[in-house]
């Protein structure tokens, strides 16, 4: 049975729960990698779904989340007054696919550094860690790491691709977004040797691989957050590529404890709390347009 929206005490111990809520957008590419229903590289499922679950979860008072799907919103005013904008989309592999849609024209990028100077958190998933040398400042101003695919203009790649089924470690467990996390594996299409700035001490590791043959010292890397000069807060994972993923009870939590800590909510001490939801259960929340959600206590 799918209980929409039922009060849990469970967030209590976050003060945000009872303030203004804080928004939230997601933002999808199109699907890729093959049809819809093969669960590869499905943005707009896993933003559906992502909006269904913190919108179920123990901090559902203080969030509201606003989804756009099929890349770029067309009025971009709508991420004014965001505090955090997330994106899962497919990015440039050379002369295959298209830039993420933020880093699609110089205007979107202009776009997105007003957003950042005023706080605003920011992440990337999966192939929405991919970025042109073009925009290299930014990225690493805004999330701390990206997927560097091409060296000075040549096609020889500084990061690298590898499928694996492993076991992940937690190297900063005391970070907000690690709260109630535990080692966990998982099959995974994973980037590895990110690049980072190698001097930037904002930057933490929040997932690594030991399996994968990463450079030193952080090549290992697959998730990560910054807390940014301006205030704002950054996070990307390189994770994401299986939509089948998201039923690990311990890599959602990580994603959804980034997407509250990015916006400034404060992440309970267990993290944030979810149910993963079908896709039935995901339209039929979603098609009510959470008219069953309980009415906020008082």
């Amino acid at each position: 049975m799918l209980l929409l929206g039922a009060f849990s005490a469970e967030g209590a111990d976050s003060p945000d729960a009872f303030k203004r809520p804080k928004k939230i957008v997601l933002i999808a590419g199109k699907k890729s990698h093959g049809p819809e229903g093969n669960r590869i590289h499905d943005y707009p499922w896993s933003v559906k779904l992502l909006k269904v679950l913190l919108e179920e979860s123990n901090l559902r008072q203080a969030v509201r989340v606003e989804t756009h799907f099929d890349g770029w919103p067309k009025d971009q005013e709508a991420l004014e007054g965001a505090d955090s904008v997330f994106v899962i989309s497919d990015g440039r592999d050379g002369t295959l696919f298209s830039e993420a849609p933020h880093l699609e024209t110089a205007e979107r990028v202009a776009f997105m550094e007003g957003l950042m100077g005023r706080g605003c958190g920011f992440g990337v998933i999966h192939f929405s860690t991919f970025a042109p040398e073009a925009y290299r400042e930014q990225v690493l101003r805004w999330s701390g790491g990206y997927f560097q695919w091409e060296t000075e203009g040549a096609r020889k790649w500084y990061s690298a691709i590898k499928v694996l089924d492993t076991d992940l470690s937690l190297p900063s467990p005391r970070h907000p977004v690690s709260s109630g996390v535990r080692q966990f594996r998982l099959k995974e299409e994973f980037y590895y040797n990110i690049r980072f700035s190698g001097t930037d001490k904002a930057v933490t590791p929040l997932l690594e691989v030991p399996a994968l043959p990463g450079r030193e010292p952080d090549g290992r890397w697959v998730a990560w957050a910054r807390d940014r000069e301006d205030g704002g807060r950054g996070f990307g994972t390189t994770c994401g590529h299986f939509y089948d993923n998201w039923k690990n009870d311990d890599f959602r939590k990580m994603v959804l404890n980034a997407l509250v800590w990015s916006a400034h909510i404060e992440v309970p001490t267990l993290g944030v709390e979810s149910t993963y939801r079908e896709h039935d259960e995901i339209s039929a929340y979603l098609n009510r347009g959470a008219q069953a959600v309980e009415a906020p206590v008082k």
